[in-house]
């Protein structure tokens, strides 16, 4: 039953709010995670910063492609937060469509970009062929390199590395999951405290059912085995996926049913 795999449409409408403080933004072929962190749920570092230091502390995880980064920021400001709310930019992964946005984003907000390690410097980098081409087969590669190329982009001036197990002070904590596979570095982040598992681009879904990320733009599908394996050790009610709307029923079980399905 998992053997076909779905086409990666994106989640066409808004999601809105998924839990109190997590918000999932469609960019119509991706989305960001937006995440509000009340002081009190944060790690406190601006309690004491002065006039509006009580406000929610902003959070955005990935950026979309390239063009998307002005248009974020237009969806905040509507949200009724400002480029000086934002005090963390999450790269899941560094395929364009998640990373596009960022040194934009870096831009308007001046906070530096979080990444996993394996691929914290890849970002960093100044040469445009730094970041790999995320197409598996030769012949889909020719065809969407004029598209990629145009898209590809620009260096970001700020990279700090993440670590499989680091807690980020975000809604009372979220664990960073290491999840290789689609790409070397790919990361999930588990938030105990809501039951919610934002697992990117690790596995896709399909209905009622989770499959293993798309073959056509995965690295290491070995390794991705592994990760959804991984995943479905984790206690979570809400599973968020980047190209589509969240699970809210059975994701826990969807997962598990994967990951002894492609044991």
């Amino acid at each position: 039953m998992f053997s076909r795999y779905p086409r990666i449409p994106g989640p066409r409408i808004n999601v809105g709010e998924i839990v109190p403080g997590l918000y999932q933004h469609s960019l119509r072929s991706t989305s960001v995670f937006i995440v509000a962190t009340p002081p009190e749920q944060s790690d406190g570092a601006d309690t004491a910063a002065g006039p509006g230091a009580e406000r929610p502390e902003v959070t955005l995880i990935d950026a979309g492609w390239r063009i998307h980064s002005g248009g974020i920021m237009a969806h905040l400001a509507r949200m009724g937060y400002g480029a000086d709310s934002v005090k963390r930019l999450i790269a899941t992964h560094y395929h364009l469509d998640h990373i596009g946005g960022m040194a934009g984003l870096q831009a308007m907000t001046g906070v530096p970009v979080e990444a996993h390690r394996v691929e914290a410097a890849r970002l960093q980098q100044e040469r445009r062929g730094d970041i790999p081409n995320p197409v598996q087969q030769w012949w889909l590669r020719a065809l969407l390199w004029p598209l990629l190329a145009a898209l590809h982009p620009p260096p970001i001036a700020k990279v700090q590395p993440l670590d499989e197990g680091t807690t980020l002070p975000l809604l009372g904590g979220a664990r960073v999951i290491h999840t290789p596979g689609h790409t070397p570095g790919s990361i999930s982040l588990l938030f105990p405290n809501e039951g919610v598992l934002i697992a990117a681009d690790a596995m896709q879904r399909r209905g009622d059912r989770v499959t293993l990320p798309s073959p056509f733009f995965s690295s290491d599908f070995s390794a991705a085995r592994e990760s959804v394996q991984k995943l479905a050790e984790l206690d979570f009610d809400v599973l968020c996926l980047s190209h589509f709307l969240p699970m809210r029923k059975g994701a826990r079980s969807a997962v598990r049913s994967l990951a002894e399905y492609v044991s």
